[in-house]
């Protein structure tokens, strides 16, 4: 799930920009004693999008996929989030979409909320309130806390009992991955960030991509990426990343941080032509 953009590594970053963030943190440290959670998520909405349209992210490496997606995304592609969170992406697919779809898919409540607050009139959009998985029924996810308020970038299906019993949980809905995905006739484009669960549903999506053949945008962990690597190697997909702001073909590990982008080979000069 994304992060906020005040949430960031400060010792990475050079000096203005690290009193900037030392700042917005100071902020978001206010704003959370004397907002609502409610209003308070649906404040960090409004501030990423006048900081991104106004283009305050565009030389921060963390919202690269932010701004360069809008060379791929087309007016009429059907594309699916897969943890919107708070509609960081979301909002920007529907802009960029306006006669395709946008299968926005959170399961969080407090987060699907956000969503249906922001894009729930939007007639190209619809939200909807589960987990992915490989069954029906609930699962059980953990919150983490600052301050009492849940870190927007950090629920994630629970990994064990002690992590239950260590943090804050909600049980939420799940539903099969691949019979709610394949209800879609057209998908071309997936972005996905579950924080380590999409071992389990890309496993699940594996006929999916095959029979659709759509881009895929891709958070992976660490202990999931061979076995993804190799799934998309199998499918006949080739692997992207992002350097210095710019696409480029890569293999395995990433020159740098970020998403991984797959692109199913046939449609390799279609995308070049998109991103050049």
């Amino acid at each position: 799930m994304q992060n906020s953009p005040i949430f960031v590594k400060i010792s990475s970053l050079p000096n203005e920009k690290r009193n900037f963030v030392l700042e917005m943190k100071v902020i978001k440290k206010f704003l959370a004693r004397i907002l609502s959670q409610k209003a308070y998520l649906r404040t960090l909405h409004r501030v990423f999008y006048l900081m991104y349209d106004f283009r305050l992210l565009r030389g921060d490496r963390r919202f690269k996929y932010h701004y360069l997606i809008r060379k791929v995304i087309q007016e009429d592609f059907v594309v699916v989030d897969i943890g919107a969170n708070l509609g960081y992406f979301s909002k920007n697919f529907s802009r960029l979409a306006n006669n395709g779809k946008v299968i926005s898919i959170e399961p969080v409540p407090i987060f699907y909320n956000v969503l249906t607050h922001f894009l729930g009139t939007k007639h190209n959009v619809e939200i909807h309130n589960i987990a992915l998985g490989k069954e029906e029924g609930t699962i059980t996810m953990v919150m983490p806390e600052s301050d009492g308020f849940i870190r927007t970038g950090l629920p994630h299906i629970a990994n064990s009992e002690e992590e239950k019993k260590n943090h804050k949980t909600q049980e939420v809905k799940i539903v099969k991955a691949k019979e709610f995905i394949g209800q879609f006739p057209k998908i071309d484009y997936i972005k996905c960030d579950i924080e380590g669960y999409e071992g389990i549903v890309f496993q699940e999506l594996k006929p999916i991509l095959e029979e659709k053949r759509p881009m895929v945008q891709l958070e992976i962990s660490d202990q999931n990426k061979e076995a993804l690597l190799t799934l998309f190697k199998e499918i006949d997909y080739l692997q992207f990343g992002i350097v210095n702001f710019k696409f480029i073909q890569e293999k395995g590990n990433q020159q740098e941080e970020g998403d991984y982008f797959f692109v199913p080979s046939e449609k390799l000069n279609y995308f070049q032509k998109l991103i050049s």
